[in-house]
C-alpha cells in the first residue's frame, strides 16, 4: 500500500536522514522511533504531501502521495489539537463526513463508548483533557476510512491506560483496511513494524 524507496529526508537541502526501502502493507501498523530533531515529524509531513523537500519516491497505492492528500485519503494527527472547541463532540467526530452518505451513528457510539465519551459526547470538546480531544481526532479519522493515518508523537497524547483505548479504536480502522503509522520517542508494543532513525539513517528493528 505504502511504498518508499531511495529516500532522503531533506531541510534547507540539508539531509536529515536516508532510508532505502520501506513497505506498508494494508490493515498494518508502523511505528517510528525518534527523538524530537530526528525529522520524524517531517517524515510524516512527506507521507502526508505537505513536506516536499526530499530526495527518491513515496507511493501510496502506486500513486504519488501528494496525489491522496487532495483527496483527503491521508490524515494526519499532529501534536496541535485540531477541532471546533465551542461545538459539541459528536459535532467534531462527524464534521468531515458526506451528509448524503452518514450512516455510522452507531460505530460513532461504540467508539466513543471505548474512548470514554459515551455519556457526554453532546458536550463542548473545549472541556475535555488534551489526551481525550486527541481521542476525538483519532475517531473522526478512523471514522472516514481513509488509506493512512499518521499519529506524531503519539507517546506524548496517552498513557498506558489510555493506549488499550486507542489499540481498540485503531482496531476498527485496521479491520476497514486502513494502515498506521506513528512516530514516538520510545519503543512501543503491539505493532507489525518497527523502525529507529539513529545516525542519519532509518532502520528496522
Amino acid at each position: 500500500m505504502l511504498n518508499i524507496e531511495n529516500f532522503a529526508l531533506l531541510i534547507e537541502y540539508e539531509k536529515l536522514f536516508t532510508l532505502d526501502n520501506f513497505i506498508l502493507s494494508d490493515k498494518q501498523k508502523a511505528l517510528i522511533i525518534g527523538n524530537n530533531d530526528t525529522g520524524k515529524s517531517l517524515f510524516l509531513k512527506a507521507i502526508h504531501g505537505e513536506h516536499t523537500e526530499f530526495e527518491g519516491n513515496i507511493f501510496i497505492k502506486e500513486k504519488p502521495a501528494i496525489f491522496y492528500r487532495k483527496r483527503k485519503k491521508t490524515i494526519l494527527i499532529e501534536n496541535s489539537v485540531k477541532f471546533l472547541p465551542k461545538e459539541s463532540i459528536w459535532k467534531n467526530i462527524v464534521l468531515p463526513l458526506d451528509k448524503k452518505k452518514f450512516n455510522k451513528e452507531e460505530k460513532i457510539i461504540e467508539l466513543c463508548n471505548i474512548a470514554g465519551l459515551g455519556e457526554i459526547y453532546n458536550s463542548n470538546a473545549d472541556n475535555l483533557s488534551y489526551s481525550s480531544q486527541k481521542l476525538v481526532e483519532l475517531i473522526r479519522a478512523v471514522i472516514q476510512q481513509p488509506y493512512l493515518i499518521l499519529i506524531d508523537d503519539i507517546d506524548n497524547y496517552f498513557d498506558d491506560i489510555k493506549m488499550v483505548r486507542v489499540n481498540e479504536i485503531v482496531k476498527f480502522a485496521l479491520d476497514n483496511g486502513t494502515s498506521i503509522i506513528c512516530t514516538s520517542k520510545k519503543k512501543l508494543d503491539d505493532f507489525d513494524i518497527s523502525c529507529r532513525i539513529q545516525n542519519g539513517k532509518m532502520v528496522q528493528l
